[in-house]
């Protein structure tokens, strides 16, 4: 199973949150969508592989907020900003176009996602000024490629 989210985001207390485009502000757990509680649905559905990828940050809410729609990137990464790429009428940001150019590598999805790290790492927009992180406990070598 695969949960992708793209948009505005926070971690509060060790908890990470998607923000709704009509919660109210500021920011408040109870009008946010608990990236945890996606996991535990997941969970429940006793899949080989849950995969959740958040192309958002994990700011404080109050620091998130004050770039939304008044730049031309938006705050997607821990304690830095993440751009975005325009691309004819679409954008998507870094992190979405190193995982198109790697998402179908048949390789454990750790390593797929190291792969895409090291494209971002290296991405001259965004050289040290955006950091992705990958939190797993794949005990498998499981791929995006594998049958179902």
């Amino acid at each position: 199973a695969i949960f992708y989210y793209a948009g505005h985001g926070y971690e509060h207390l060790g908890r990470n949150y998607m923000v709704p485009v009509d919660a109210p502000q500021p920011y408040a757990p109870e009008n946010c969508i608990s990236v945890q509680k996606i996991l535990q649905k997941m969970q429940q559905q006793q899949t080989a592989l849950n995969l959740i990828l958040l192309d958002t940050c994990r700011k404080w809410a109050l620091f998130c907020h004050r770039k939304v729609r008044t730049s031309p990137y938006s705050c997607r990464s821990e304690d830095a900003e993440a751009y975005e790429l325009q691309d004819g009428e679409f954008s998507s940001g870094i992190f979405m176009k190193y995982l198109k150019k790697h998402i179908l590598q048949e390789k454990k999805v750790t390593h797929m996602l190291e792969d895409v790290l090291e494209d971002v790492g290296r991405d001259p927009l965004v050289t040290g000024k955006q950091v992705m992180e990958i939190k797993h406990t794949l005990k498998e070598a499981r791929s995006l490629t594998d049958p179902i």
